[in-house]
């Protein structure tokens, strides 16, 4: 490659850096229009994958999903590959309109990347009279959204029963961190291992069952780890809305709305492992603190969306400016997880785009998104990728939920949670039904005061709150896998 050309790649990493990511994006398409046969031919991975950086940057899934895979393609070696097409699965969830066969085949084509491996699980042994020992698979712990559906699995297992061991890919620091350290077995740092030698020393630890957290986020860091079946039996959930795709893993934790038993299992390389409800959330210390003040009637409702701008499509923003025009006084308040100047200006035009400037209140991402949320009257989910931790601490706050329901585990996140809440009359089946139910809610001001007075006290006497209920039934399945 051209000394000219790495400079190219460092400049563009430094803008990438310093959120200047218009600038990134003009330095890539002139270095991919001058690029040396040297660099197409051995490094043209570099530049796609910067061209994913710059996508996500601005919340663009298509972008992204279409840049990760060309570096996957491009990549000459192996372990970034899988780490590009990681990527690319993820960005996938956030495009309306893939057809469930063909997602299932792209994270098929994703194992077959793991062709060199040979995983040696340890033998199954049966532990009656013993503890069993249960490992959980992290590329970092930390307070995060995913954080308040696994923390449970840390602090409330049955401590006369289990051992339980803690595996972080990077080092975890933190408050969340040194809290869960105090509450498990065993803690590892597995920072600064290569994969291999991760696995083996997890496999030293003889456990009888690992649970994988990340899936394909951050890269598919701990798919490679638990390619190697470093322990007797595996299983993924909570970190990931799909199959992993991966031969190594033997289990996936579900539910019947999920994944319906008579339509799903053939779209998962895993058994499906359904428990009556997939998730348990806790909210943080905050969470309990903060209080939605009563309703004043006649006001005008506001509608929102605090997810993730990349699962925000044009097919959301079609439904939402159908509700708007049907609700002339209503606003839309959207508010990102990152804080990136490039994504606010990309979504303000996309606002502008759908017709729906004067209409919708955008605001930056900010660490405080609670005291904001509890002044919503209703919170709009997105599709096919739903809400997760937003949709719960939505649900906390006293916002109710309408999520509308696809096909395919990871489309059906929000109505596993509203069902397990209480909530299945805010689950919608269709687009038109979605649009029905949140535009009835609008304009049915005692029902949708009463549900702002009452949520909280329905999730906490709920199944999504149940801990002691949730553990006992995901232990039973524990204590059945390692026999």
């Amino acid at each position: 490659m051209l000394k000219e050309e790495n400079e190219f790649l460092e400049k563009i990493c430094h803008y990438l850096e310093a959120e200047k990511t218009e600038e990134a994006f003009s330095l890539l398409r002139k270095l991919k229009e001058t690029a040396s046969e040297e660099l197409q031919e051995r490094d043209m991975w570099q530049v796609h994958e910067l061209f994913g950086a710059c996508f996500h940057d601005i919340g663009d899934a298509e972008g992204a999903a279409q840049a990760y895979l060309r570096a996957a393609q491009c990549d000459r070696f192996l372990r970034s590959q899988r780490q590009h097409f990681s990527g690319y699965l993820f960005a996938l969830h956030y495009l309306p309109g893939i057809p469930d066969e063909e997602m299932a085949q792209q994270h098929l084509a994703y194992g077959r990347l793991y062709r060199d491996v040979e995983p040696s699980p340890l033998e199954k042994k049966g532990r009656f009279g013993e503890k069993i020992r249960l490992g959980y698979l992290a590329p970092f712990f930390s307070e995060q959204a995913a954080a308040r559906f696994y923390e449970i699995l840390l602090t409330a297992y049955d401590r006369e029963r289990f051992e339980v061991f803690c595996y972080s890919l990077e080092e975890s620091t933190g408050d969340f961190a040194m809290r869960m350290k105090e509450q498990v077995s065993e803690w590892r740092d597995l920072s600064g291992m290569g994969v291999e030698e991760a696995a083996s020393a997890i496999r030293q630890d003889g456990l009888d069952i690992l649970f994988d957290l990340g899936g394909h986020s951050e890269g598919g860091m701990t798919l490679m780890v638990m390619a190697y079946h470093p322990a007797r039996v595996q299983l993924s959930g909570i970190g990931w809305p799909d199959t992993t795709g991966l031969p190594a893993m033997d289990y996936l934790l579900a539910d019947e709305v999920l994944a319906p038993s008579d339509c799903c299992d053939a779209f998962f390389c895993e058994k499906l492992l359904r428990l009556p409800h997939a998730f348990c959330w806790q909210p943080t210390e905050e969470m309990g603190h903060i209080f939605r003040k009563p309703r004043k009637k006649g006001s005008p409702v506001r509608l929102g969306c605090f997810n993730n701008f990349m699962k925000v499509t044009g097919e959301a923003f079609r439904l939402w400016r159908d509700i708007l025009e049907q609700l002339p006084e209503a606003v839309l308040v959207l508010q990102d997880v990152f804080r990136h100047p490039a994504r606010q200006r990309e979504m303000a035009r996309r606002i502008q785009a759908a017709g729906l400037s004067g209409r919708v209140e955008l605001h930056p991402a900010s660490p405080d998104y609670l005291h904001p949320l509890a002044g919503i009257d209703m919170v709009l989910d997105t599709f096919p990728y739903n809400g997760g931790g937003m949709t719960a601490a939505a649900l906390y706050m006293g916002a109710p939920v309408v999520t509308l329901a696809g096909s395919r585990y990871g489309a059906r996140f929000g109505a596993s949670l509203l069902q397990s809440a209480g909530l299945p009359e805010l689950i919608a089946g269709t687009e038109e039904e979605y649009v029905k139910k949140i535009v009835a809610l609008a304009r049915d001001e005692e029902r949708l005061g009463c549900y702002q007075q009452n949520l909280r006290r329905k999730m906490e006497s709920g199944a999504l709150m149940d801990g002691e209920r949730y553990m006992a039934e995901l232990e039973r399945e524990y204590f059945r896998l390692a026999q």
